[in-house]
Protein backbone atom coordinates (compact mmCIF):
# COMPACT_ATOMS: atom_id res chain seq x y z
CA UNK A 1 0.00 0.00 0.00
CA UNK A 2 1.32 3.41 -0.95
CA UNK A 3 1.07 6.05 1.81
CA UNK A 4 -0.97 9.22 1.43
CA UNK A 5 1.08 12.42 1.68
CA UNK A 6 -0.31 15.70 2.99
CA UNK A 7 1.60 18.99 2.73
CA UNK A 8 1.17 22.03 5.01
CA UNK A 9 2.65 25.52 5.17
CA UNK A 10 1.73 25.87 8.86
CA UNK A 11 3.16 23.56 11.52
CA UNK A 12 0.11 23.95 13.77
CA UNK A 13 -2.23 22.71 11.04
CA UNK A 14 0.03 19.72 10.41
CA UNK A 15 0.07 18.91 14.14
CA UNK A 16 -3.73 19.14 14.42
CA UNK A 17 -4.18 16.90 11.37
CA UNK A 18 -1.67 14.38 12.75
CA UNK A 19 -3.62 14.25 16.01
CA UNK A 20 -6.92 13.73 14.15
CA UNK A 21 -5.47 10.91 12.04
CA UNK A 22 -3.91 9.19 15.06
CA UNK A 23 -7.16 9.51 17.03
CA UNK A 24 -8.92 7.73 14.16
CA UNK A 25 -6.41 4.87 14.42
CA UNK A 26 -4.23 5.66 11.40
CA UNK A 27 -0.46 5.26 11.26
CA UNK A 28 1.24 8.66 10.82
CA UNK A 29 4.78 9.88 10.12
CA UNK A 30 5.72 13.56 10.06
CA UNK A 31 8.59 15.55 8.62
CA UNK A 32 9.81 18.88 7.32
CA UNK A 33 11.27 19.64 3.91
CA UNK A 34 12.96 22.78 2.64
CA UNK A 35 11.86 24.28 -0.64
CA UNK A 36 14.30 23.39 -3.42
CA UNK A 37 16.77 26.17 -4.09
CA UNK A 38 16.10 27.98 -0.83
CA UNK A 39 18.88 28.65 1.66
CA UNK A 40 16.57 29.84 4.41
CA UNK A 41 15.65 27.08 6.87
CA UNK A 42 12.41 28.93 7.61
CA UNK A 43 11.09 28.22 4.10
CA UNK A 44 9.79 24.72 4.73
CA UNK A 45 6.72 22.60 4.23
CA UNK A 46 5.45 20.23 6.88
CA UNK A 47 4.63 16.75 5.61
CA UNK A 48 2.45 13.95 6.90
CA UNK A 49 2.56 10.42 5.55
CA UNK A 50 -0.29 8.18 6.61
CA UNK A 51 -1.88 4.84 5.86
CA UNK A 52 -5.29 6.55 5.51
CA UNK A 53 -6.52 6.61 1.92
CA UNK A 54 -6.65 10.02 0.23
CA UNK A 55 -10.40 10.41 0.74
CA UNK A 56 -10.24 9.70 4.49
CA UNK A 57 -7.16 11.92 4.87
CA UNK A 58 -8.88 14.83 3.08
CA UNK A 59 -11.77 14.63 5.53
CA UNK A 60 -9.36 15.07 8.49
CA UNK A 61 -7.16 17.86 7.11
CA UNK A 62 -7.13 20.90 9.39
CA UNK A 63 -6.60 24.24 7.66
CA UNK A 64 -5.05 24.52 4.23
CA UNK A 65 -3.30 21.19 4.00
CA UNK A 66 -2.98 19.73 0.51
CA UNK A 67 -3.43 16.00 -0.04
CA UNK A 68 -0.85 14.99 -2.63
CA UNK A 69 -1.92 11.40 -2.98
Amino acid sequence: MRPTTISFDEEGEADATREALEAAGHYVETGRERFLGEDDDEEVVFLILTDADARAARAMVVGDGFVIG
